[in-house]
């Protein structure tokens, strides 16, 4: 294996160094490389049934394209999503469709995004980019094993089952002999059986060398789930491989000897369990993931940036300031934070993605962009408006650095509403820190108050990162795509976690 590593390296980085180079020049010229993308997209989209409702052309330039698209959101687009299901053709999405993947749905309930062989080209085209600039300037790869976060395969799931699905037949070629998955994942439909064979299969891999997943909390859980099951699950591995796993304490930087990159989201709620995956495994790069949303990939990071570039050629992008104002990628202000806009190869048009993000600075022009949270995340339960990035900075000041926090909306059957705050943090200290910082909100203390809203109840758990992370899955959500969030403003998803919490334990008083 160390030999097809270190051979299938270069194979791979010569693969990716067309796509590479195309994006390279294009960085050159942002605002060109952006009516070229628009032009392409405008082209395919004008022939469907939306874009024909729309009046668009296809040879419509940037400002004809601007003049007549509106600004538009997931429910706006969802009847055209729903009318080409039932018809089988192009009503919004140009071309054949070969998915309808859903969104995480951790701020309201599922979205089903349209995918077709353009869209899953800016996904490939990406990952061709990100792979190239990873095998320049960052891996010296010699075995070449890899992990790539995957989720239990739900029975009625719609979607791809896993990311692999995203890279296409060629890229898959060269990845994926080299891939670490549990070798009997499409059998396996119970989440904790699911569990238990990849984390063995992951701790008898002495190789490893590249681990990616979406949320670094997903990793952490199933490293916490082999240390809680390691009498258990010990057996089952090669002898070879036990003394190391036998240990105590376990030192994962010690099983994992080879380990050069961790690829996880770093921003916003995430960054406090990416710093502890950080300091697990201190010989290894820890690499932020570019804004990588369901509807499109937004940004992809360049050791050379020093951040997240966009994804000029392949994907139109907007700007939208807290006024309603909306700019163009090439007119962005420095350090000055936009709601995105995004316009896409499936039929998504001038489509609010709903994160917000930070101009961090430039790379050869080209506005660097920063996710800073959801620009939808927003809890109200009786005018309060309680905003995802508040509640995040709140706990930043007040929970412990890698503490788990989130803070869930309750609407009980009698008595007041009111918010639990559910964490890992012991201190006792922290229930009133947290209420104090709450009420720097002008809406929340107002209500609070008034008496509309009840005093903030906390439960602490020591396994809370992952009974909140087992409460998300068991409520329809994928263990993959879970996000960690400061505030987790759906009702439906917190009386979900709520009631899974109340069965698992008492509630706080």
């Amino acid at each position: 294996m160390t030999f097809l590593g270190a051979l299938a390296a270069p194979l791979l980085r010569c693969y990716c160094a067309p796509r590479a180079a195309v994006f390279a020049r294009a960085l050159d010229d942002v605002a060109a490389a952006q009516r070229r993308a628009l032009a392409r997209i405008v082209h395919a989209c004008a022939a469907t049934d939306y874009g024909r409702s729309l009046g668009l052309a296809s040879g419509d330039g940037v400002d004809e394209f601007r003049a007549r698209v509106p600004l538009v959101d997931y429910p706006v687009v969802e009847p055209w999503i729903l009318r080409q299901r039932d018809e089988c053709r192009a009503v919004i999405t140009p071309g054949r469709t070969r998915c309808y993947e859903p969104t995480s749905g951790s701020s309201g309930p599922a979205k089903h995004v349209p995918y077709n062989d353009a869209l899953l080209g800016s996904f490939r085209s990406l990952f061709a980019i990100w792979a190239h600039d990873l095998l320049v300037h960052t891996l010296h790869l010699r075995s070449g094993r890899t992990f790539i976060s995957i989720s239990s395969p739900l029975r009625g799931q719609e979607g791809f089952n896993d990311e692999r699905e995203y890279l296409g037949s060629a890229m898959r070629m060269f990845v994926d002999r080299f891939l670490v998955t549990a070798p009997t994942t499409k059998q396996l439909r119970d989440p904790e059986r699911f569990r238990d064979a990849l984390a063995c299969t992951l701790a008898a891999c002495s190789d490893l060398e590249i681990i990616s997943v979406w949320n670094p909390s997903y990793l952490l859980i199933l490293l916490e789930h082999f240390e809680l099951s390691r009498e258990r699950l010990l057996p089952a591995l090669p002898r070879g491989r036990r003394a190391v796993l036998e240990r105590d304490p376990l030192r994962w930087h010690e099983v994992w000897p080879s380990l050069q990159l961790l690829s996880c989201w770093s921003e916003g709620a995430a960054a406090a369990p990416a710093a502890r995956l950080a300091s697990m495994f201190t010989g290894a790069t820890l690499q932020g993931k570019g804004l990588l949303a369901t509807e499109a990939p937004v940004t992809v990071p360049l050791a050379a940036a020093g951040g997240c570039v966009p994804l000029v050629d392949e994907v139109f992008l907007e700007l939208e300031d807290k006024g309603g104002d909306v700019c163009l990628l090439h007119e962005a202000e420095e350090s000055a934070e936009y709601a995105l806009v995004i316009t896409q190869a499936a039929g998504l048009l001038r489509y609010r993605l709903g994160d917000r993000v930070k101009i961090s600075g430039r790379h050869r022009g080209v506005p660097l962009l920063r996710f800073r949270g959801r620009a939808d995340a927003v809890s109200d339960l009786v005018g309060e408006k309680l905003n995802e990035t508040f509640v995040a900075q709140a706990l930043r000041e007040v929970a412990a650095a890698q503490a788990f926090c989130t803070l869930l909306p309750v609407l009980p059957e009698s008595g007041r509403p009111h918010y639990w705050l559910l964490t890992d943090d012991p201190r006792p200290v922290l229930g009133q820190a947290m209420e104090e910082a709450l009420m720097r909100a002008f809406r929340y203390r107002e209500a609070r108050f008034l008496d509309q809203l009840g005093a903030l109840q906390i439960l602490v758990r020591s396994d809370m990162r992952r009974a909140v992370h087992d409460a998300l899955a068991a409520s329809g959500l994928r263990a993959g795509d879970i996000k960690d969030r400061a505030l987790l403003p759906s009702l439906e998803l917190a009386s979900s976690v709520r009631a899974r919490l109340m069965g698992d334990q008492r509630a706080p008083a």
